[in-house]
């Protein structure tokens, strides 16, 4: 009796978790109720919640593979753990991105791009506003996955749009569109200013030998094509859930 008692609640336990996910999973998918309401001429507030601290997944360390000739050959960057600088340079990087406000570039492009592609009037505020478009930017940060890995701008978030009437706290039914997006956007050389190397990639050792400035320089203009990236994006989303194209 016990043990069916436990298979029961095991299952119980297992269907409740299937329950709980599938409703965490419908809760980020795309809503489209845009034919419910005319934006034409309308008045657009923007709302961005604070955003998440950055996260910066550099690794510096290299396994040996006997298979693999390009990481043989560039195994000697396993130095810069060896020599402590490959934490100096982590947090040269961290520096670097704390002065870039990549999620004020993300919204500012968003807004522009979502106002046109609704024929809307960008509002000030939202006192006056006839709808809202809502960002949340659940993560975002600078990843590379090894020494010789591209580094790549990572972020997710989700944009609503709804009646400026509706407020925060508006349900699924209320809201007029929703898209969830996620971007990794690799690094270009050019960028921070290091011409053509390794194939046109930038790679976790090439940005450790930088310093503060120039990293700065280079996050800023990676964050400003991750924002053009997600505004094309969402515009593109939003003209196919109006028109169909």
């Amino acid at each position: 009796m016990n043990v069916r008692m436990t298979k029961r609640a095991l299952f119980g336990l297992a269907a409740a978790s299937v329950a709980v996910a599938a409703m965490l999973l419908a809760s980020c998918m795309t809503v489209n109720h845009l034919d419910r309401y005319d934006f034409e001429g309308s008045s657009l507030a923007m709302d961005m919640r604070t955003p998440p601290e950055p996260r910066l997944r550099i690794e510096y360390d290299i396994q040996m593979d006997s298979h693999s000739p390009v990481i043989s050959a560039l195994s000697v960057v396993t130095n810069l753990a060896k020599a402590g600088q490959a934490a100096k340079a982590r947090e040269a990087m961290r520096a670097a991105l704390m002065e870039v406000d990549v999620p004020e570039i993300v919204r500012a492009q968003t807004f522009s791009a979502c106002a046109a592609s609704l024929g809307a009037q960008q509002a000030a505020s939202r006192r006056g506003a006839d709808y809202v478009l809502s960002l949340r930017i659940d993560e975002w940060g600078i990843e590379a996955r090894s020494p010789v890995a591209v580094v790549t701008l990572h972020m997710k978030l989700v944009a609503s749009l709804y009646p400026a009437g509706v407020g925060r706290g508006a349900s699924e039914d209320d809201l007029a569109w929703r898209r969830e997006v996620t971007v990794d956007q690799p690094a270009d050389p050019e960028m921070f200013g290091v011409g053509a190397i390794l194939g046109n990639m930038v790679t976790a050792t090439v940005l450790s030998e930088m310093t503060e400035e120039d990293l700065a320089r280079g996050f800023r203009e990676l964050g400003s094509l991750t924002a053009r990236r997600v505004a094309m994006i969402l515009e593109r989303d939003l003209d196919r859930a109006r028109f169909g194209n």
